[in-house]
């Protein structure tokens, strides 16, 4: 007889191979911008829409997606998902023009937050024993920055040798493959017991749950916004080449998986919470101050990117390991990870916009430290407020 407590690896590793493709399919744009523009005939404009769409749409389903999931089957919403993101990209490389391409990256937007928002319970149910659990959902928020810094790696190449349709083919293909992988070894978790209504207000009457989402959006606030203009202030600030900016770009990306995995191993031998994403906020609060102005070598301040970025990893892991936790049920974790991703994703979409705005309208990069230190305080409030919320419930 099977242990239902045992850990099904190949389970894990299917639903992690989803995940790289999701993450690969948000940073396969950025590298393919100045193609795209060239071939399509892009404006700036028209370049950003196609660059946001992803966050558009999970900034506006990413709760009812979670819903879905939690409601009619998360396998069978992850699935549907990794389908989407394979029409979508295909739909995608066919495109002749800009509304073509948006269409197809409005579907891939789609085909992403159905997967994502059902791939915490599919890894939760993969792996039930609380310190193995903790382990696996760190691997799990690993997804974004290990994906996506595949992409951000491998696309000029392919790019180089194939063009943008041979990226967007390629990721296609992949996420065909990873389909047959969920389909193969995911473990369905238990559903269609609760009302949608039910779903979502059961949900948002968890103070654990509200507060993950919040904490959420102020990590990604910072770490996208520092993502997304490195390659803007080393090229327009600096000097430097495209491909340095982007080399510079795909290490700050990577280097957050270690922090993920180091958050995975920390819970799962006790450090508390709220101890620990306090302790991590705080961190990229220093070294936005380093970062941002200038009081440094070019040298030293990437080193305290990269410090910023590992050290932020953390974050993803405790949040995606205290869904299971503070979800109603286990039929709730879809929802309450819906609710992460939604918060995540305008988080995502405001954070660099802020930042942007202030270091425009107040003379350079450094005004916009303000907006860092404040999502920084705010999530540090968050961790206050985890710790204090799980120290009342015995965790």
């Amino acid at each position: 007889m099977d242990n239902p407590s045992a850990t099904r690896w190949a389970a894990v590793w299917a639903v992690f191979a989803g995940g790289l493709v999701a993450g690969a399919y948000i940073c396969k744009v950025p590298p393919a911008l100045p193609t795209l523009r060239a071939n399509l005939g892009l404006t700036l404009v028209e370049s950003g829409f196609i660059a946001t769409m992803l966050n558009v749409v999970g900034g506006l389903a990413g709760m009812l997606a979670g819903v879905l999931a939690d409601r009619f089957g998360q396998k069978r919403l992850a699935l549907l998902g990794l389908a989407v993101m394979c029409v979508g990209g295909l739909l995608g490389a066919a495109s002749a023009g800009f509304a073509s391409l948006l269409i197809g990256r409005f579907i891939e937007g789609a085909g992403f937050i159905l997967f994502t928002v059902a791939g915490t319970a599919l890894m939760a149910q993969a792996a039930p024993a609380p310190r193995v659990r903790a382990k696996a959902l760190a691997l799990w928020s690993a997804y974004m920055p290990a994906g996506g810094s595949l992409a951000l790696f491998a696309a000029p190449l392919v790019i180089g040798s194939f063009g943008w349709r041979g990226l967007w083919v390629g990721l296609s293909l992949a996420a065909a493959g990873a389909f047959a992988l969920v389909a193969r070894y995911a473990v369905a978790p238990p559903h269609g017991g609760v009302a949608s209504l039910r779903l979502v207000l059961e949900s948002l009457a968890q103070r654990g749950g509200i507060v993950l989402s919040l904490m959420f959006a102020f990590y990604v606030a910072q770490w996208t916004s520092v993502m997304i203009w490195l390659p803007t202030f080393v090229v327009d600030m600096r000097g430097g080449s495209t491909a340095a900016a982007a080399l510079l770009t795909a290490l700050m990306v990577l280097i957050n998986v270690p922090g993920n995995l180091a958050g995975g191993w920390l819970l799962a031998h006790g450090v508390h919470r709220g101890r620990l994403t306090v302790g991590a906020f705080a961190i990229m609060a220093l070294c936005s101050i380093g970062m941002l102005l200038d009081l440094f070598p070019d040298a030293v301040r990437f080193v305290l990117v990269l410090a910023f970025s590992a050290c932020a990893g953390v974050i993803p892991a405790a949040v995606f390991s205290g869904i299971p936790l503070h979800a109603r049920t286990p039929q709730h974790i879809a929802t309450t990870n819906g609710m992460a991703m939604q918060s995540s994703q305008a988080g995502q979409f405001f954070g660099p916009i802020l930042l942007a705005w202030l270091a425009s309208r107040y003379g350079g990069w450094a005004a916009s430290l303000s907006a860092m230190l404040a999502f920084a305080a705010c999530g540090a409030a968050c961790g206050f407020a985890i710790g204090a919320i799980e120290r009342r419930r015995g965790r």
